[in-house]
């Protein structure tokens, strides 16, 4: 059997010279050989890409591979390296356990040299520790204060440094977090507020970081607390936070703008996430799944009834289904007695647009199953529950199963709001589903292998009956 190289976290994507670039762990030797590279794609959109090649390599230096992190412009050469240059600051393993190292670009973001270590492990020593976490920097202008701020990942909690160099850094204040586990790719950015009319509700600071939830009742995934920062504290309006996607395969969460994250607030920043789960990533390699990206997402911060929400959508949505051949179906009532089948434009990789309401004065259905690519089993399920309001996501049966265990076989349910209407956007493939409800409001990232058996994807309900207002459909790239 071939192999394929296997790629790990997303990095936050940088725009250099109007031309985005994106960066991302790459084990070219994967499964033989170990340790990890920076690999680059460019684009002009975000949308579509192209490969670039190994802008940071392994086992170059003393401290052997480069794991995540994040990348600066450092256009007033405050790191003494020159004007504009570009500064990697990533983790390493190091001989005292993970730190910081820094990396520099003359040439664009192309390829990177070492310059030197610039955070080490403050706990070296302590043997009694298995798993010393000190890793995935990632660096926010402060522009009143002159400096960067880092969030860094340690254990139990978030620490905040500070620097006006990118060499020398200062310990501020930690967020303590001992209940999601092992935390990673930590950011933190402040964001302008908008009710749903798009009236401005204020500003707010967002921090968000890769994190595991089964101690409540989740998975991993990417985590985020709504709050203030005064520069050296980071204050939540609640403690428990939300998870900003209600999927089993988001995680390793990268955040960027359209400007470089500073103390000023922007509208609308960009994720990324790493569709996979550490429980089962290296269960996946015998099919060929060797770790693969969401598509980019647009958050946004939303006052709501239950207080702030981030919303997750898609980036430009609406060319998923306008650029390419599409059809565009009428609107249909589904009973229990007749089911709606969804014809595919191409069965194995497709996306659908929809519009669902319960008919004129009538309440919702108790329960609409949207079943999407079966096979053997049946790999995609989601129950949307108007009683309940919240959505099931099912893949026990989806064809390969990686693993017997939770991780893989729970459900996931999520809340979702049911007024007059429920939208969604999906994008299914071979692997995977990405769906998004109520433009943004929910998303659902979950993997799964379908078997080849030729089936039909369907709409049906229980008791009542649904209007389905409107459905695009279209082959996805």
């Amino acid at each position: 059997m071939s192999h394929l190289p296997f790629r790990g976290d997303p990095q936050p994507i940088l725009k250099v010279n109007g031309t985005w670039h994106f960066y991302y762990l790459y084990n070219v030797d994967f499964p033989t050989g170990n340790g990890t590279a920076w690999k680059l794609s460019i684009s002009l959109d975000l949308i579509h890409w192209h490969d670039a090649g190994i802008a940071i390599p392994k086992y170059t230096t003393p401290y052997g591979d480069p794991w995540s992190g994040s990348l600066i412009i450092d256009h007033d050469n405050r790191a003494g390296l020159g004007q504009d240059t570009i500064i990697a600051l990533c983790t390493m393993p190091m001989p005292d356990g993970q730190g910081t190292a820094r990396w520099f670009s003359k040439d664009g973001g192309k390829s990177f040299t070492f310059d030197r270590a610039v955070m080490t492990n403050p706990l070296p020593k302590n043997t009694t520790i298995k798993d010393k976490v000190f890793r995935d920097p990632r660096v926010t202008w402060m522009e009143k204060e002159q400096c960067w701020v880092m969030s860094l990942a340690e254990i139990g909690k978030i620490g905040f440094y500070r620097s006006s160099n990118l060499t020398d850094w200062s310990y501020l204040s930690g967020f303590m977090c001992d209940t999601l586990g092992t935390l990673e790719c930590p950011t933190l950015f402040p964001i302008i507020a908008r009710d749903s009319q798009g009236r401005h509700k204020g500003e707010r600071w967002i921090l968000l970081c890769s994190a595991n939830g089964y101690r409540h009742g989740f998975t991993t995934g990417a985590h985020y607390w709504v709050g203030h920062f005064d520069g050296y504290t980071f204050q939540p309006d609640e403690p428990s936070g939300q998870w900003l996607d209600g999927g089993s395969d988001f995680y390793a969460c990268a955040i960027w703008g359209d400007h470089t994250l500073t103390s000023h607030p922007q509208e609308h920043y960009y994720a990324i996430a790493w569709k996979n789960n550490w429980d089962y990533a290296t269960q996946l390699p015998p099919i060929n799944y060797y770790g693969s990206y969401t598509r980019i997402r647009t958050l946004t911060l939303q006052e709501t009834d239950a207080g702030p929400r981030l919303t997750n959508n898609f980036i430009a949505s609406d060319e998923i289904f306008y650029n390419t051949k599409h059809q565009i179906l009428e609107q249909r009532i589904i009973t229990p007695e007749n089911p709606f089948s969804i014809p595919l434009v191409h069965s194995d990789h497709y996306a659908i647009q929809a519009t669902i309401t319960p008919p004129h004065n009538s309440d919702w259905p108790h329960d609409i199953t949207l079943t999407f690519q079966s096979g053997m089993g049946t790999p995609f399920t989601l129950i949307l529950s108007p009683s309940r309001n919240n959505v099931n996501l099912k893949r026990d049966h989806s064809g390969f199963a990686p693993s017997q265990s939770i991780a893989w076989t729970a459900e996931r349910n999520a809340p979702l709001t049911f007024q007059r209407a429920v939208t969604f956007t999906a994008i299914i493939n071979s692997s995977s589903i990405e769906i998004i409800f109520n433009d943004g409001m929910l998303s659902l990232t979950s993997l799964a292998f379908p078997q080849y058996t030729p089936a039909t994807p369907r709409i049906t309900v229980s008791e009542r009956t649904c209007l389905l207002r409107s459905l695009t459909i279209t082959n996805a790239s």
